[in-house]
């Protein structure tokens, strides 16, 4: 029998559930079977309520939050495909012609403006509410061929079950609060981060984060030697050797408010 050379990856995205690792570790198996640029998980409880779960991407932080805040800010409740995903199977791929699905103003705001040019949407449930996964492509990247879309529609099934499996294991604090409070305790340089550099703190952040340095490099745009680099050097202001001895001191920062 012949192993898929993907299959390395998958069993590192399942690893992840339930961490903030899955998220990028998510977007790198994806691309190594096609390209993806661009992953936006969003949920919807019983009520509508919309929430964000992930957005993992090539685009620069800026744009991503930009076209976070749009979406959450009101741009789901003229989103298309909102009322198709109620009726689809779990990982039923939703695909349309981007030119006739979307108003003119939505098309602009969430594709225009951020230089996306493609998607593929699905849905699963996760516990009482749904979880609602984009998957697009940038201009580099070019409009998923029908052969993606063949692709796409064997592959994203099991792709929408592990994002809803990591929203079921992500614990709820963790999901609403981890990111601010490492951000809020490292960006701001409260003690013993006071002694890093600003380069230092962002490394350091996204390592708690469960960021590969691959994926640091990425985020940064810098070489993920710079990454092994600037992480030796904080570690060693720091007094500490390792990721487990960095969240304990996140950790003791907090508790001292």
């Amino acid at each position: 029998m012949t192993v898929p050379d993907w299959l390395p990856d998958l069993a590192n995205v399942t690893e992840a559930l339930g961490l903030p690792a899955f998220e990028d570790r998510l977007l790198g198996f994806l691309n190594r079977l096609l390209p993806v640029d661009h992953v936006a998980v969003f949920t919807f409880d019983p009520g509508g309520k919309a929430g964000h779960l992930f957005t993992s991407s090539r685009l620069d932080a800026a744009a991503v939050q930009t076209l976070t805040d749009a979406y959450m800010g009101g741009g789901y409740a003229e989103d298309p495909n909102l009322p198709i995903m109620q009726t689809l199977k779990p990982g039923e791929l939703i695909d349309h012609g981007m030119e006739g699905a979307y108003a003119p103003a939505y098309r602009e705001q969430f594709f225009g403006k951020s230089g996306l040019i493609d998607k593929a949407s699905t849905s699963a449930t996760a516990g009482s509410g749904t979880v609602y996964c984009n998957f697009y492509r940038l201009q580099d990247s070019g409009r998923f061929s029908p052969e993606d879309w063949e692709q796409l529609r064997a592959l994203l099934p099991l792709v929408t079950n592990l994002i809803a499996a990591h929203r079921r294991l992500l614990p709820q604090a963790q999901s609403q609060n981890v990111q601010s409070v490492v951000h809020s305790i490292i960006s701001r340089a409260a003690p013993p981060f006071d002694k890093l550099t600003n380069r230092e703190r962002e490394v350091c952040a996204r390592v708690l984060l469960g960021y590969s340095s691959e994926a640091i490099a990425l985020d940064l745009g810098i070489a993920a030697s710079s990454v092994t680099t600037y992480r030796k050097r904080a570690y060693e202001k720091l007094g500490i050797t390792g990721q487990s001895e960095l969240f304990s001191l996140c950790l003791g920062a907090v508790e001292r408010g």
